[in-house]
């Protein structure tokens, strides 16, 4: 998925304190959860993996609300 400006600054960031494997679920994560913010980190909507795995989250905790 693209990044935007936001995006690319909050992945650089997290790599340095993660590293690349763990940034990237730490990233990817927060976007599933709503971190605030996080939906300026990508260019277009989510669809496809990201999507669904945001389903998933949504069925399997039931007290998450958007």
């Amino acid at each position: 998925m693209p990044r935007t400006k936001t995006g690319k600054k909050v992945w650089d960031q997290m790599i340095e304190k993660y590293g690349p494997k763990k940034a990237s679920e730490v990233y990817y994560g927060s976007i599933v959860k709503g971190k605030p913010g996080s939906s300026k980190w990508e260019g277009k909507k989510p669809k496809g993996k990201l999507a669904k795995a945001k389903r998933t989250y949504r069925k399997r905790h039931a007290s998450y609300k958007k």
